[in-house]
């Protein structure tokens, strides 16, 4: 089953590349560099060939593997099983030595990567501020020291090797970014994702039933919103979701990672939550939370969402072998509370923890508790409700406010506008 998708993949790609190269020569007026290179990988590269004859040439003759299809089950075991990069090298010169002779198996790790990173499967590592201040990224990419406190940006690592000790400088703080443009260009790029990415348009049955996104109140009022965005069902509506983990497992160790991740909501119900299509785009590192600096490590996604929105890419559709210009939007977020909390930018703890009732949140100190609580909840309900005028139940008499009024993004960037963001020696501040 893994050698059939990967190998319709690379066909499909392979046709895409095919279809390019006729529409060149049919018209000479078009112009090459009017093509995406990103969504349209070029075979006549000694890299892409080599990517193509793995998925037709077997590990040994009689194998159930084929070359490439082998190359990523191997890597995919070193991924989940920690193995460090000298593991994998002794291991496949031992495969050399016992599979047949002539077989196809590589010798060192380097060069399984340098292929497997035609698959669109790499990442950029983007060095950080120590303490979360700032980026060294595009115009601030060579500097050596942040722009808000000073800190440099490098540690100083001394390495020996025998008798020799050498002192070498590496980042302190990595940002590891997976660019998005090229992954949503993937799922257009075999035939069969890119009919699954138009299921909730043409396949959906439309019934009243909550199955789907498609079915929710938030993506109709999107749509009706930004209507020039829904009139093509190819461009994607996303789900940001993040939280904090510790990677060592049940270890005693203080720390907090952060993965980013983004869900295509095109996808049928029954692929929409599957891990496989979870997108990764950020790892925040620790060892603590990021905190208010979040959308400092956020600003690489944030940057190419924009783009995403305002202009979108040019993608080859191999389903309608036509190119179109590829748009996509976030339409949720999906996290806990906590996790919301610093996301959102609203504080999810203390007298003000509501982030839909906001400064109108009614709350009272329990002094035995030593805690908050929160006592505005029926505010919410329908002014008819009966709960309202029951005075037994619930503290506080009878209720006949209305509910609190939700704060639009322009309210709140307006709010934010009078603050200026301050670092200090023990911790986050927002000062007036």
């Amino acid at each position: 089953m893994f050698d059939h998708d990967m190998q319709g993949l690379l066909n499909d790609i392979n046709r895409t590349v095919e279809n390019i190269t006729q529409a060149v020569v049919g018209d000479a007026e078009n112009d090459i560099s009017h093509l995406n290179n990103d969504a349209e990988p070029d075979a006549s590269t000694s890299d892409f060939s080599e990517l193509l004859n793995g998925i037709n040439e077997k590990v040994y003759p009689n194998s159930k593997y084929y070359k490439l299809s082998c190359l990523v089950h191997l890597f995919h075991l070193k991924c989940l099983n920690g193995w460090s990069n000298k593991s994998l090298s002794m291991l496949l010169e031992f495969l050399i030595d016992l599979l047949p002779e002539g077989n196809l198996i590589l010798k060192t790790t380097h060069q399984v990567k340098r292929i497997l990173r035609h698959l669109g499967l790499c990442y950029e590592k983007i060095d950080a501020c120590p303490d979360g201040c700032m980026l060294f990224w595009e115009e601030k990419k060579k500097d050596e020291v942040c722009s808000f406190c000073g800190t440099s940006r490098w540690k100083v690592v001394e390495e020996t090797d025998v008798e020799i000790t050498e002192t070498k400088k590496k980042a302190s703080n990595i940002l590891r970014w997976s660019p998005l443009k090229p992954r949503l260009q993937r799922l257009f790029e075999s035939s069969k994702t890119a009919d699954l990415m138009k299921w909730h348009h043409v396949d959906r049955v439309i019934d009243g039933k909550l199955r789907h996104p498609t079915d929710a109140l938030s993506w109709k009022n999107f749509d009706q919103k930004f209507p020039d965005f829904a009139s093509d069902p190819r461009n994607i509506r996303l789900a940001l979701a993040s939280d904090g983990f510790n990677p060592f497992k049940t270890m005693n160790v203080a720390y907090s990672i952060w993965p980013v991740f983004l869900v295509p909501y095109n996808l049928p119900p029954w692929l929409v939550m599957k891990q496989p299509n979870f997108i990764l785009s950020l790892i925040i590192p620790g060892p603590r939370s990021p905190g208010n600096k979040i959308d400092v490590y956020m600003q690489p996604l944030v940057k190419e969402l924009q783009e995403l929105w305002e202009v979108g890419v040019r993608t080859y559709d191999a389903s309608t072998k036509q190119h179109f210009q590829l748009k996509a939007a976030v339409l949720s977020t999906i996290s806990d509370f906590l996790g919301y909390g610093i996301l959102y930018g609203w504080s999810t703890k203390g007298k003000l923890a509501c982030p839909s009732c906001g400064f109108d949140t009614d709350s009272e100190w329990l002094q035995h508790g030593k805690k908050w609580c929160y006592m505005c909840h029926r505010r919410w309900l329908p002014s008819d409700h009966p709960w309202r005028k029951d005075t037994q139940s619930f503290l506080g008499g009878e209720e006949s406010r209305d509910a609190p009024v939700r704060p639009s993004g322009e309210e709140v960037l307006r709010q934010l506008v009078r603050y200026d963001y301050l670092k200090e020696n023990d911790g986050d501040r927002w000062k007036k």
